[in-house]
């Protein structure tokens, strides 16, 4: 409820230029925190509803699959209605409309996990300050588990390196070297959403007839050839006029490599299997598991590298000279939504700034746009071969060996139990109260705390 609050503030504000900066910019910090609080609960469930690696492939899969059908439609379906013709309202109140359709939904689906995960109940235990998780060992138990550490690398990395194509300049070089259509994004990316939805309904079966390690090396290299193929596709074939046969052949072209990198969307999902792993590794090597502590770099990672991103995404616009154009077609948009000129009027003068895009712009666009998540995709294969070795065979052997130990523990405290009753029921005459006789659990009990 507070997310979805703070969404539509920032787009039914009355405020413009600095103080909408100003504003901005603390609304931003408001939904970090809300938005992390919810999403570390949510994902902080995923360890405690299955240890089974298969079962577990399968419920992040299917968690995944809706979520990449969320981000599909949005990433599709946003652009058509605030871009090109089919934007009748303007951008303005075209992001409007749809902040507060998506936060009703968001509430409204959240109901789904609300109503329908039940939590056991947690078991009434005696306060041990001692124990107390503070954030002194919370810093520790996050430093201690290595293979955490290397997953939140490892993920931040790939979230870097292929979010600075959603975060702006995938949309960018399809209107500066194609039009400014939000359908285009549609057509563009439709192959991209099939294959990934394909793989998150095929991962668990790929999963387990391929292992987890073979499958995160394709989505890799899937990656790697899908934006490699883009670049080179941009750079060699012209543009030509637009609904040009060239023009076809290119947008064809680029939309097939795109499909390609579609399915290494999958490597995030893997590393978030992998990352639910650590949970069991934490248990293994220190007696606790700490799931939501370890589910909370999770936003963390998210949160990071989309500043990141986007800082990253401002050096490649001030590189190209990127914002020049965007400003310009900026103050177009608000002239459209103030009624000052009509849509057709402001798509000619749209179509004019773009014109303005010089060929050294839109190539250095693209450029930055293929090789960076081809250089980092690369940078987190090697990382994750070098440093995270924790198969589904070791994990296996892990979660037993736990188990041995705590079955073992459980020995230890029923002889206990049974040594501390014998000691005391000897001291305890048949003729005892009630009272006295039912107190021998107990203080077996104390006793066996003690010890």
């Amino acid at each position: 409820i507070l997310t979805g609050g703070v969404i539509i503030s920032v787009f039914c504000v009355p405020l413009d230029g600095w103080s909408y900066i100003g504003y901005l910019a603390f609304a931003y910090l408001m939904f970090s925190i809300t938005f992390t609080m919810n999403d570390i609960s949510y994902w902080g469930m995923l360890p405690s509803l299955t240890s089974d690696e298969h079962e577990r492939n399968k419920l992040t899969s299917c968690a995944q699959l809706f979520a990449s059908a969320g981000i599909g439609l949005s990433g599709l379906l946003i652009p058509l209605f605030t871009t090109g013709t089919f934007a009748k309202w303007g951008a303005p109140t075209g992001y409007r409309i749809i902040a507060i359709l998506c936060s009703v939904m968001m509430i409204l689906f959240q109901l789904f996990t609300i109503i329908g995960v039940k939590e056991k109940p947690l078991a009434p235990i005696k306060e041990d300050k001692s124990d107390k998780l503070t954030l002194k060992k919370m810093f520790k138990v996050i430093a201690k588990n290595d293979q955490l550490l290397w997953c939140v690398l490892i993920m931040m990395i790939f979230s870097v390196g292929t979010g600075v194509v959603g975060g702006g300049l995938l949309t960018m070089y399809l209107y500066f070297e194609f039009g400014y259509e939000g359908g285009y994004t549609i057509l563009f990316g439709v192959g991209y959403g099939v294959i990934s939805t394909l793989f998150t309904v095929a991962y668990p079966w790929l999963s387990k007839k391929f292992g987890r390690n073979k499958i995160l090396y394709s989505t890799a290299i899937a990656t790697i050839v899908g934006y490699g193929l883009i670049f080179l596709v941009a750079l060699i074939l012209p543009t030509g006029a637009p609904q040009s046969a060239a023009w076809y052949t290119k947008f064809a072209l680029m939309a097939i490599a795109y499909a390609i990198a579609g399915y290494g969307g999958g490597f995030y999902m893997i590393m978030v299997i992998n990352m639910a792993n650590t949970v069991e590794y934490n248990e293994w090597k220190y007696g606790q598991r700490n799931e939501s502590l370890i589910f909370s770099l999770r936003p963390f990672t998210a949160k990071m590298s989309s500043a990141l991103t986007q800082g990253l995404v401002i050096v490649v616009y001030a590189i190209a000279s990127i914002t020049t154009y965007t400003d310009s077609i900026s103050s177009i948009e608000n002239e459209a939504s103030r009624n000052l000129i009509t849509n057709a009027e402001k798509m000619s003068k749209i179509s004019e700034v773009i014109a303005e895009v010089s060929l050294q712009d839109r190539r250095i666009l693209v450029s930055c746009m293929c090789l960076i998540p081809m250089i980092f995709l690369a940078i987190a294969m090697v990382v994750y071969k070098k440093k995270c070795p924790l198969t589904e065979e070791r994990l296996a052997e892990m979660i037993k060996e736990t188990e041995e130990r705590k079955l073992a523990l459980a020995g230890d405290g029923e002889n206990a139990t049974e040594t501390a009753v014998e000691e005391h029921a000897s001291d305890v005459s048949v003729d005892s109260p009630v009272s006295e006789v039912e107190s021998v659990e107990e203080v077996a009990c104390d006793k066996t705390e003690n010890e």
